[in-house]
């Protein structure tokens, strides 16, 4: 069975690893970046299924990739500390089918990525 691609982005080396742990078991990790561009750059070359992103990254933000990767097609899922009914909004208004809050990144993560890959919408419990 071939295992969806995935691409993490996260400007912090250490959560990026982490969240990379968190998925290789169950999908195919094709890449890792630390800023935006390079996470789009890095979605260009590898066509990923799914890309995992951070908001506050440098050079562009996660909605702004966000933004652009709906030009394309990759789902996307957010991981980030933000957890305001408003940036939440505006995640999914960018075309995030999931958000997951990073303090509870090891039970939500991996369901997040399955529900989106199935299409379907997903955020962490306690977020809007």
């Amino acid at each position: 069975m071939v295992k969806p691609r995935i691409i993490v982005a996260d400007d912090s080396a250490a959560f990026c690893q982490k969240l990379t742990s968190l998925l290789e078991a169950e999908f195919e990790v094709v890449g890792t970046a630390s800023d935006g561009k390079s996470a789009l750059d890095l979605i260009r070359t590898t066509k990923p299924d799914l890309v995992v992103l951070d908001l506050g990254m440098p050079v562009l933000n996660g909605l702004e990739v966000t933004k652009e990767l709906t030009k394309h097609s990759p789902s996307v899922v957010i991981c980030s500390v933000e957890n305001d009914p408003d940036i939440v909004d505006a995640a999914r208004r960018a075309g995030a089918l999931g958000y997951v809050y990073k303090m509870r990144a090891e039970k939500d993560l991996v369901l997040a990525v399955k529900t989106v890959l199935q299409g379907r919408s997903f955020t962490s419990p306690g977020l809007s």
